[in-house]
């Protein structure tokens, strides 16, 4: 069983057509998979997830009340690691810009090629020149090449990761195996390099696409949460 798990904030435009891009990319695979919706949005986002299992689909739903949401998505996703009912976990957003086409690719890395992380990939061999378009403008781009330096400068067993910021990859269950992840903010990847148990990454380039609606929930505190992290995980070495 693969389990995908999409955090949600407020996408209720988006629901629909993840599921069914997901669905039909998921479609000729020869394993058994879920999506499973961590929601913490105040919209009718939760409605549309209910719609989506209720049309036969293996979709589920893990809704956080407002009191449970401090950790942001990095922690949506953590909560939806303890709920997944798969061997293998996938993790990928909800507005599209992280093409669910490219899943069979990532998971079967991890399947069928021995990689304990599969990593999708803007800036490796084979990725578009423009892999890092569906970024908001030249100082957002600048901005995520730019970050990836502290992390490589405090873990440099992470350099051999070219996008250890992405939050579209996949991984082994056991790869968390006692592993005390302090996720907050966006960066959950991160916490999981860094503090999982894993010895092989593969990295599987694709295009970061432009959003399909709604509104990127990025903003300056963000940058704040993350040079924490890192310091959190300089710490921890």
């Amino acid at each position: 069983m693969v389990s995908v798990v999409v955090p949600t904030r407020n996408e209720s435009d988006n629901l629909d057509a993840l599921v069914a891009r997901t669905a039909a990319a998921l479609a000729p695979v020869p394993w058994t998979w879920e999506l499973l919706v961590v929601d913490d949005s105040d919209d009718d986002t939760p409605d549309r997830v209910r719609a989506a299992a209720r049309s036969g689909r293996p979709v589920r739903l893990l809704h956080r009340p407002p009191h449970a949401r401090a950790d942001g998505l990095a922690g949506a996703v953590n909560d939806g690691f303890r709920d997944a009912a798969g061997s293998v976990l996938a993790v990928m957003d909800a507005d599209l810009q992280h093409p669910p086409e490219v899943l069979p690719e990532l998971v079967a890395a991890v399947l069928d090629e021995g990689a304990d992380v599969s990593v999708a990939s803007r800036y490796c061999r084979g990725s578009a020149v423009d892999a890092t378009d569906g970024l908001d403008g030249r100082w957002r781009r600048l901005v995520s090449r730019a970050c990836r330096w502290p992390v490589w400068l405090t873990r440099p067993r992470l350099r051999q990761v070219r996008d250890p910021l992405g939050g579209f990859f996949a991984l082994r269950r056991d790869v968390l195996e006692d592993a005390q992840l302090r996720p907050a903010g966006f960066k959950i990847l991160l916490e999981v390099l860094g503090r999982g148990r894993w010895e092989h990454v593969r990295e599987v380039p694709y295009r970061f696409a432009p959003r399909e609606a709604g509104s990127s929930k990025a903003e300056f505190r963000q940058g704040l949460v993350f040079l924490r992290q890192v310091g959190r995980l300089a710490a921890a070495r």
